[in-house]
Order: C-alpha cells, then sequence, then structure tokens
C-alpha cells in the first residue's frame, strides 16, 4: 500500500487587485442561501444574512471590462438550535458596474459561501462545539471578477482546524462564470498540463519531492479551485489534498497559453 505524504503548510489567503478590465470564473454547483422556518416541535438552525461589521481586507471597489463596481462584504451568520454549532461566513457582494455580472457574481458568491457552511452543519458532531468562520479575498482582471473563500472549522477537544476553500470567476465580458470546461481548448488537455505543471512548481515552492500522486491527478476535483492574476492561473488545493493545510502555487500563463480556448487569452493580459 503506498503510504500518503504528509505535508504542513501555513493558513495561506492572498489578495490581488489588478483596476482594469475583470472577468470572474465561477464554482457555483454549491447550494445557495436558505431560509430556515422554526416549529414548536421541531426547531430549525437559524441564519441570517447582514452586512458586516467588521471585514477583512478588501478594496471598496474595483474596475473590469470598463465598469466600476462598488464592493460590499456581508456576513452570513447562523448557528445550530442548542447554539453548540455557530458559523460567521462572509461573502462579497457588488453594486454598479453592469448589473448582469454584478448579480452573477452575487449568486455565485453567496453560493460558494454556503456550499461551505452546509456540508459542516450536516456533518458536524451534535455533541461538539464548534465554529466556523469564512473570509473572501476579491480579485479584479480586465476580463474577470474573481473571489477566493478561505474557511477555518474549529471543533472543541479537536486536535487542530480544519480548512476549506472554494473560489469563483465571472467572465466580465458575458456574466458567466469561467469553468474549468470553458478555459482550455480541450478540458482534459488543459487538466493534464495543470497536473504537470503542479508536478515541477510545487516542490520549487514548498520544498521535498513531487508531492503525493492522488493529488495531483489531472482530474477537475484536484483543480477545481483556482483564480486568475497577472502572474498566472493561482490554484488552490484542498485541505489534506497534499496533507493538513492550503497550498497554494501559480501556474504561468506562459506555461498555458497553448491550451487556453482562443476567447481566454484574455485573462492572460493586464
Amino acid at each position: 500500500m503506498r503510504r500518503r505524504r504528509i505535508w504542513q503548510f501555513p493558513f495561506v489567503t492572498t489578495l490581488i487587485v489588478v483596476a482594469a478590465l475583470s472577468t470572474g470564473c465561477g464554482h457555483s454547483a454549491a447550494p445557495g442561501p436558505t431560509t430556515t422556518s422554526t416549529s414548536s416541535t421541531a426547531p430549525q438552525p437559524t441564519s441570517s444574512t447582514t452586512p458586516a461589521t467588521s471585514a477583512p481586507a478588501n478594496p471598496d471597489s474595483g474596475v473590469s471590462q470598463g465598469q466600476t463596481y462598488g464592493i460590499t462584504i456581508i456576513s452570513i451568520d447562523g448557528a445550530t438550535p442548542d447554539n453548540r454549532g455557530r458559523w460567521h461566513g462572509r461573502a462579497a457582494q457588488l453594486s454598479g458596474g453592469d448589473p448582469r455580472v454584478a448579480d452573477a457574481f452575487n449568486n455565485a458568491s453567496r453560493a460558494s459561501a454556503n456550499g461551505q457552511i452546509e456540508p459542516v452543519r450536516a456533518a458536524a458532531d451534535p455533541d461538539a462545539e464548534w465554529l466556523l468562520e469564512l473570509n473572501p479575498t476579491l480579485t479584479f482582471r480586465p476580463t474577470a471578477i474573481a473571489e477566493l473563500i478561505v474557511g477555518v472549522y474549529s471543533a472543541r477537544h479537536a486536535a487542530h482546524p480544519t480548512n476549506s476553500v472554494s473560489t469563483i470567476a465571472i467572465d466580465s465580458r458575458t456574466a458567466k462564470p469561467i469553468t474549468l470546461a470553458d478555459l482550455f481548448r480541450n478540458q482534459q488537455d488543459g487538466l493534464n498540463r495543470l497536473a504537470e505543471q503542479t508536478k515541477i512548481i510545487f516542490p520549487q515552492v514548498y520544498g521535498g519531492s513531487t508531492p503525493d500522486e492522488e493529488g495531483t491527478r489531472p482530474i477537475a476535483d484536484n483543480f477545481a479551485n483556482w483564480i486568475p492574476t497577472s502572474a498566472g492561473m493561482e490554484l488552490h488545493f484542498n485541505d489534506y489534498q497534499f496533507g493538513h493545510g492550503l497550498p497554494v502555487i501559480t501556474v504561468p500563463w506562459s506555461a498555458l497559453t497553448d491550451v487556453l480556448a482562443p476567447d481566454m487569452l484574455a485573462l492572460t493580459h493586464d
């Protein structure tokens, strides 16, 4: 049986803002915000969405595709009926600019946050006290607007917190999410390239030998979380994909241009 290499990574969050045109890339398979009702016989978890009183460092506005968008960080807070489990989620919301783009981003952002909250609620030990906190970071590109949401789940008596991550990217030209299938001429060719580059870049960033083979397999799940940056395609890996932590690497655009879809080459330009 192959022994899985354990890597330790620091908790990493990045902020990259480019005041120019933007494209956003979406990961929106997660359910959107839910509204729950209460019953005298079976109390339900409570949840609320309000403007955040304190927010992580994000700009007040950004520009993409020649449109200026205002940025508000909202809170998605809630608790289990016995208040032993609590979540404090933050997600970005856009205003102004192209209303189609703002709506697409806002819906995807809420879905991304709820996509981290709902699995924790469903799987949490009912006898444990726990807290889930989510924080967003925005990236504006000339043809896309992207968001990274990083979560930290802490449970009483647990050995250490567990991290989670999700990303969205919305094309600011079309107001549509940018999926891996959209990004590459051929999705499998693109995944093969990402796997190859990860095996090269990962040891350069974190040291050691080539990372765990299972985590670098050229499948969509291994490379689902990414954002476009000036330097390249920034990949965010899941907790325990290579051990505990959220490693981040950037694959330079120069290593991807021949496999990108023609209309996605705009992502490589500032």
